[in-house]
């Protein structure tokens, strides 16, 4: 059993922070959330202290690509560094995309969970390299088999799809799946049974489809259609980008100067050296004004960044930045698009979303207080997924340069003996990320057939 004292916790069912409550976790998922108890601990009971920081559900990217042949393992650990336990793939490798899901389930490998698709399911020509094209009924129906086969989490169309090929793949998405399909385009998209945009405006290939004017104007036949989150929208507000410029410091951050790769630091640093432009700032207070009527009339907005075409992990937090300064959503509702929102989305509303009693231990440990002051969001220390512990600087320790070859987490090297000696230390600390505590954790949704509403994923506990 483990007790995680939180000095403030929002569980996101609402918008109150609860103080100084201890967050019980078996296995791998919690079983209470009550007052701190004070004296000493049950036998058997380890105690992590977070009396001074912020609790608050793992945060989702619902927006990302994997990149591992060009980013190795820092994707993943930027992920957990920047305190986000769960993404989502919208387009990559079918079979890659398996093996890295695997991966992360069985703790093969450290890194968030992974809700998968495979390649882009394109017309007769494809964008990019991780689209697929579609000339005939038997080449789709191959590519929709494979996709039960490998148990897809989500059905992604793309810019020259006609609009059949829409409608059979979020067919095979709800009746065989069960779970969403989605795409570029609101229309068709709506109109032949997807579930959700994975952008405001993106790629685009069907004039009639666009949900943006070039002034990046969206009108009321656009907010008829998402209002009451009968059809859902992934947004990805590349403009927050030019946030960086009004707080440098993040810049300076050794995720950025170790953690991201070269070309991500330069980009970060280079965008960080000058204020957002009063264009630049227009443009994203008309992009945050769509999205808050958005979720003011009741519409299903979850946050994504895209990455790694943004930088991985940072660009989250300024998206939800944006979100609560220039599109007036409360700390509580800029964090509901990064937790609740996705989950629901998912179908994991069960397991994932929330810290109650009953979901799995996925945790973002911020030292601050987002409820304050929202850019204490970044300063996340460490996280907790499925019940394991990743500390920020476990992450970051093994890419700085005096870690040497023999440090990375797949070889063990200094990185694992200075942990397994912390842990030793310090019995009652937060232990190891990789360790053998970590069990497999498998994505099953509900039996084929049912809508994506109703979809209710099982994931494996831990026993005891």
């Amino acid at each position: 059993m483990t007790r995680v004292h939180a000095g403030r916790l929002w569980d996101g069912t609402g918008e109150t922070v609860h103080e100084d409550v201890d967050i019980v976790i078996t296995g791998n998922r919690i079983t209470a959330v009550e007052r701190h108890r004070t004296g000493a601990g049950r036998a058997g009971e380890r105690r992590i202290d977070a009396s001074a920081s912020t609790v608050v559900p793992g945060l989702w990217d619902s927006h990302t690509h994997p990149y591992q042949n060009i980013y190795g393992g820092r994707q993943n650990s930027l992920m957990l560094a920047y305190g986000v336990t769960t993404t989502v793939s919208l387009g990559g490798f079918a079979h890659e995309g398996a093996r890295l899901r695997e991966a992360s389930d069985s703790g093969a490998v450290a890194g968030p969970r992974l809700l998968t698709t495979g390649e882009l399911i394109d017309g007769s020509r494809v964008a990019y390299s991780m689209g697929g094209a579609h000339h005939t009924a038997d080449g789709l129906r191959r590519t929709l088999r494979r996709a039960v086969a490998l148990d897809y989490d989500f059905v992604k169309t793309y810019v020259r799809a006609p609009a059949r090929t829409m409608a059979e793949a979020a067919r095979t998405a709800h009746e065989e799946l069960g779970v969403p399909a989605g795409s570029h385009l609101l229309t068709p998209g709506v109109q032949v049974g997807q579930d959700l945009t994975t952008h405001l405006t993106a790629t685009q290939r069907q004039e009639y489809g666009r949900s943006a004017s070039a002034t990046g104007h969206s009108y009321d036949d656009v907010h008829a259609v998402y209002r009451g989150g009968r059809f859902e929208i992934i947004v990805t507000p590349f403009n927050a980008l030019y946030l960086l410029g009004d707080d440098p410091a993040l810049a300076d951050d050794p995720r950025v100067t170790v953690l991201m790769p070269p070309w991500d630091t330069v980009t970060v640093q280079a965008l960080a050296r000058s204020r957002p432009t009063e264009d630049q700032l227009r443009d994203l207070r008309g992009e945050m004004a769509t999205y808050r009527r958005i979720v003011t009339e009741g519409g299903t907005l979850a946050l994504g960044t895209d990455s790694p075409l943004t930088p991985v992990g940072l660009q989250l937090h300024l998206g939800l930045r944006a979100l609560h300064r220039y599109g007036g959503l409360s700390p509580a509702q800029a964090l509901r698009t990064a937790t609740v929102l996705p989950a629901r989305m998912f179908g994991a509303e069960d397991d994932l979303g929330t810290a109650e009693p009953g979901k799995l231990a996925d945790l973002t440990v911020v030292d601050g207080d987002p409820f304050r002051d929202f850019t204490d969001l970044t300063r996340v220390s460490w996280v907790m997924r499925d019940g394991i512990v990743h500390r920020r600087e476990d992450v970051i320790g093994p890419h700085r340069p005096t870690a040497g070859r023999a440090a990375t987490p797949s070889t063990g090297g200094r990185w694992a003996g200075s942990c397994a000696a912390r842990a030793a230390a310090h019995p009652d600390g937060p232990g190891c990320h990789g360790s053998s505590r970590h069990r497999p954790l498998t994505h099953r949704r509900s039996a084929p057939g049912r809508t994506p509403a109703r979809r209710t994923p099982t994931l494996a506990t831990v026993p005891p």
